[in-house]
């Protein structure tokens, strides 16, 4: 599952930041440099955790695209790596937003002589075998919590820009979503399934994407890698 408010705050508790009444009255620049050091130690975690790269095997299946296609729409899918992706580039060498222990990430083209659009809730990844599936994430930032949360607290222990500068950095990510507007014509973007990749091996994936078009109302493809 996607880094949560919940589990940013219990990092930092389990790194000792948390934010109890100062014991016998301590100096306030003593309880602040206590808050930065745990602070430190959280975002050291969750470097470790979200955004080192080379963390996690990818999936044992063929990434070569395939293609359904009718009359009027075509849709191209492939499996793809998000610590490859180059809207997921940092200068130190990590992951700028996330790397693959976020789940599994795929590319998708679609053409269509009319409008149409993709549909989250007829969407699913199945991993392995047909009971294991994980859905997409509808809105991009819902997978930038961890960002957004540990900005806040890099600014109130006033810590040197690190997530915050993440963060302004990741709209080439927003853009690059495939997203649930309606139109016609040629568009590319990326879906992500969030799921246990450490704990999850991939031998096979079947993934149903799921397209709403006036005419046809809601349609579902299906692709099965190995």
């Amino acid at each position: 599952m996607p880094f949560s408010r919940l589990s940013w705050a219990l990092l930092l508790l389990a790194c000792g930041c948390g934010r109890a009444a100062r014991p016998g009255g301590a100096p306030l620049a003593v309880e602040a440099s206590v808050e930065r050091q745990a602070f430190d130690l959280a975002t050291d975690a969750l470097r470790r955790g979200y955004l080192d790269r080379d963390t996690v095997p990818g999936p044992v299946v063929s990434y070569e695209a395939q293609t359904q296609r009718q009359e009027h729409f075509s849709v191209t899918v492939s499996p793809v790596l998000a610590e490859r992706q180059p809207w997921n580039e940092w200068p130190d060498g990590t992951a700028r937003l996330f790397n693959d222990a976020i789940g599994y990430l795929w590319r998708v083209e679609v053409h269509s002589d009319q409008e149409a659009r993709w549909s989250p809730a007829h969407t699913v990844l199945a991993v392995n075998d047909s009971e294991q599936t994980f859905l997409a994430i509808a809105q991009p930032d819902d997978l930038l919590v961890h960002l957004l949360t540990g900005a806040r607290e890099e600014r109130r222990v006033g810590a040197p820009a690190n997530l915050s500068l993440r963060i302004r950095n990741a709209d080439d990510f927003r853009h690059a979503y495939l997203g649930t507007d309606a139109r016609a014509g040629d568009r590319t973007g990326v879906l992500v399934f969030p799921a246990p990749t450490r704990n999850l091996q991939a031998v096979a994936m079947q993934l149903t994407v799921g397209f709403w078009t006036e005419d046809e109302g809601v349609k579902q493809y299906r692709f099965l890698f190995e």
